[in-house]
């Protein structure tokens, strides 16, 4: 069976089903990859390497049937905890440890240079808005005093890169103040007395995480035995690689990034990877319906066939598998490598590469496979002998009306999901294009034959008398063999509409944030702190008190968890991004306020976009760190694609942040000096344009699904060129025979070249109504115009880029021998 499979399917036929699997083998293994480090990598630990066990606060909210959501802010033990962990069996010593926004005024001389903000020494530097620790979490780091002695009250700190004795400026929990160090470490950050770091952190009472260290005879699987009996499933403990998410959480939230961006391109890469090796199955059949044909007549059970072609695409795919996963490795690392240079991925959250991610692709695409196969076959298989026979040198003349039919609703569907951002403004208004251009290029590929077909028909019909003929020839060619022209026109059109409808999608929706972003921060500028951890006390005073300042607000943003709220949000949880706006902001940021005012931000209260709620309501939220909240809407404002769906007062969002500080002051008028700041207050950063920062925010997310997508759209082109070139080389019968009634192998060529015009112009004209329709409903809903916003300069280039490769793959295989009489 086999020897027989691959002597009928040829090596053309191998090769078109091994480049479809080989590309959707890279792809689905490349995202496997992506979404398995998004469940199973670990945050390397980098402080606290010298704790055995830590007991945290749990970080994750769960979800019926879903993934549980990861809490970015950090969420506090009580203090008390320590004691009760100290005293249990095996364990050595208990820390109570603390994270705090600290750094050391930049521009200072030492003994090594100047002193930079968040120092570390040799040791490398720390962030600064968790730079300060209390002086007994030294021991846990691995560090310890190279130089003398541990610091005992306020105003005294350890820390590297300093010499003893010498006094520095820090900005520590936002307070500024002098300092004198009292000890020179080899560790990362800077380390106060126990008691100043208590205060300094701002958490009465509470710690960040506790640290235990094991005893002699005590391992840290007993220890953490001990802990669990002790405190049950309150808490987290964690052992081995397993500590650095307990000891930053918000860099163990990213881990939902690496499931979201996969999952938003995901459904695409899927659908295409299907179409593709469906569709170089179903050639690979083609080319071989003379020899099915003879089979059936000989005898062959229609199960045989089905066999056969089916031991045909397992033999290319299992030839495919290797190298394919293979490039998805690599694809994946280079995709890291793009998420951690845009800072959407830390450093610190490795990727992880496991057999897994192969594997699972491996199995999927032999169902895939499988699948194609049996489709492909299963009408020659089902065909009784005579007919087969009959039909094995030409196509039917009338496509199925079942395939068309589903086709063209298909198609209408996609129209009416098209219609989504004319009725509902906000992100999941751009899923109903994004959706519409999925389903029109199903419905393209199932109706495309008679699309083909009519539309050739109609040409042919319209010809002029005096016509060459090697056009007359071309156009009736497509017409007479639809099924293999559609083929082309689906798969060209499907990059076309992919191409066109996820970039302007995304650029279109952004711009029309931008918009608001710009309308409600017109004439704002930005003053921010991230060298010192944030912004520090008194210098919204400061700029207040700067001439020519009008205004100034603080803002920041965190992260609440609440119910469903927009129309099209799945039933539980959902994480949003919330700015955090105290009163004075109603002069300074405008939210297009519908309904309430701003000035009433005070206390447990929020703002929510118009179309969610109305004022009075009451909102039960989840903070940042986890604890219930019950808020009462006190404005509703229509700016909400800009600056999100909620806005929380300062007031309710105290304690529950992880630094405590605010992340800006935005200031109006962007005009007023700001210039004297970066004196009196060393590390601050001033931005006249106070929208650029948010609008910068967004931007990775649409990046690296451009990204995917131009490595999708690579995999199609390879694919349909290898599909036009082994139809090409298929059809030499048919070309010697065009020669044996009189062409010349000029003429030949040249027909060859009007079908290359012809299967381009209908490609392009298909994907750019599949595209355009979606687009042209988007940009009039969002941006009160036709046309959208972005690179429509990717048009002519789509459009050049088919011409391309249809030109190559249908004329640069014809050779001379294949026109030699």
């Amino acid at each position: 069976m086999i020897r027989t499979a691959l002597a009928m399917s040829g090596l053309g036929g191998l090769v078109v089903a091994f480049f479809a699997v080989f590309g959707g083998m890279a792809l689905v293994t490349g995202t496997g990859v992506i979404v398995e480090s998004g469940l199973r990598s670990q945050v390397s630990s980098t402080r606290l390497t010298g704790a055995d066990v830590v007991v945290s606060a749990r970080q994750m909210v769960p979800r019926k049937e879903d993934l549980p959501v990861a809490l970015p802010e950090r969420a506090t033990l009580p203090s008390s905890v320590v004691d009760r962990l100290s005293r249990l069996p095996g364990v050595e010593s208990a820390v109570g440890d603390l994270s705090f926004p600290a750094a050391v005024v930049p521009g200072q001389p030492s003994t090594s240079g100047a002193v930079a903000p968040g120092t570390g020494g040799s040791t490398g530097p720390a962030d600064p808005a968790a730079a300060g620790h209390g002086w007994s979490s030294l021991a846990l780091s691995g560090g310890g005093a190279v130089e003398g002695a541990p610091p005992r009250r306020d105003g005294e700190l350890a820390m590297a890169g300093a010499r003893v004795g010498q006094e520095v400026r820090v900005v520590a929990g936002g307070r500024p103040g002098r300092y004198r160090v009292t000890a020179v470490i080899d560790a990362p950050g800077l380390y106060f007395a126990d008691s100043t770091a208590a205060k300094l952190s701002g958490r009465s009472g509470r710690v960040d995480l506790v640290a235990l260290r094991a005893g002699p005879g005590a391992t840290a699987q007993t220890v953490a035995a001990e802990a669990e009996r002790l405190l049950g499933d309150r808490y987290v403990i964690s052992t081995g690689g397993a500590r650095g998410d307990a000891e930053r959480p918000g860099t163990a939230a990213a881990r939902g990034m690496l499931i979201a961006l996969p999952a938003s391109i995901g459904g695409i890469s899927l659908i295409t990877v299907g179409f593709v090796i469906g569709g170089g199955l179903s050639l690979s059949v083609n080319r071989q319906r003379r020899d099915l044909a003879l089979l059936r007549a000989a005898g062959a059970t229609p199960r045989q066939v089905r066999r056969l072609v089916a031991v045909q695409g397992c033999v290319a795919a299992l030839a495919a598998l290797p190298p394919g996963a293979a490039l998805g490795y690599y694809l994946a690392a280079r995709l890291g490598e793009l998420l951690e240079g845009t800072g959407a991925l830390p450093p610190d959250l490795p990727l992880t590469y496991g057999p897994l991610p192969a594997v699972a692709a491996a199995v999927l695409l032999f169902g895939v496979v499988r699948l194609a196969a049996w489709t492909a076959s299963l009408k020659a298989s089902r065909m009784p002998p005579v007919s087969a026979v009959a039909e094995a040198k030409a196509e039917p003349r009338v496509p199925s009306r079942m395939r068309t039919g589903g086709g063209l609703l298909l198609m209408l569907v996609a129209l009416g999901l098209s219609a989504t951002p004319l009725l509902v403004r906000g992100e999941i208004a751009g899923l109903g294009p994004a959706t519409a251009a999925l389903i029109a290029i199903v419905g393209l590929a199932l109706a495309g034959p008679m699309l083909v077909q009519a539309a050739m028909g109609a040409l042919a019909r319209r010809l002029p008398s005096g016509l060459s003929a090697p056009l007359w020839l071309a156009v009736t060619n497509t017409h007479g063999y639809a099924l293999r022209t559609a083929g082309a026109v689906a798969a060209l059109g499907m990059m076309v509409t992919l191409g066109l409808s996820v970039v302007l999608t995304q650029t279109t929706i952004s711009q029309a944030k931008a918009d608001e972003v710009n309308a409600g921060l017109a004439d704002v500028a930005s003053v921010s702190a991230p060298r010192l951890g944030g912004v520090p006390h008194g210098l919204l005073d400061d700029v207040r008190a700067l001439p020519g300042v009008a205004a100034a607000a603080p803002a920041s943003t965190t992260t609440v968890l609440t119910r469903s709220l927009a129309v099209g949000d799945e039933p539980g949880l959902h994480a949003r991004t919330a700015m955090v706006l105290g009163p004075e902001a109603e002069g300074v940021v405008d939210l297009g306020v519908v309904e309430g005012s701003m000035g009433e931000l005070k206390g447990d209260t929020v703002a929510l976009d118009a179309g969610l709620g109305e004022v009075g309501e009451r909102l039960d939220l989840l903070m940042g760190d986890g604890t219930p909240v019950r808020a009462r809407v006190v404005a509703t404002y229509s700016r909400a694609l800009g600056f999100g769906a909620l806005v929380l007062s300062r007031d309710l969002a105290t304690g529950h942040t992880t630094t405590g500080l605010d992340a800006e002051i935005l200031v109006r008028p962007a005009t007023a000096d700001l210039s004297s700041l970066a004196k009196t207050w060393p590390g601050t950063q001033v931005s006249q344009r106070a929208a650029a920062s948010i609008a910068d925010a967004d931007a990775t997310h649409g990046l690296v699904n451009i990204a995917v997508l131009a490595v999708l759209i690579g995999y199609v082109l390879v694919s349909v060129a290898n599909r036009l070139v082994a139809t090409t080389t298929g059809r030499v019968e048919e070309l010697l025979a065009l020669r044996r009634l009189g062409a010349t192998p000029g003429q030949v060529r040249r027909m060859l070249r009007w079908e290359s015009l012809v299967i381009a112009l209908a490609a392009c004209a298909a994907g750019l109504v599949l595209a355009g329709v979606p687009l042209v409903m988007l940009s009039v809903g969002f941006l009160g115009r036709p046309w959208p916003a972005g690179p429509l300069w990717l048009v002519p280039a789509s459009v050049l880029v088919v011409a391309l490769v249809v030109w190559a793959a249908v004329n640069l295989p014809v050779r001379r021998r294949h026109l030699a009489l």
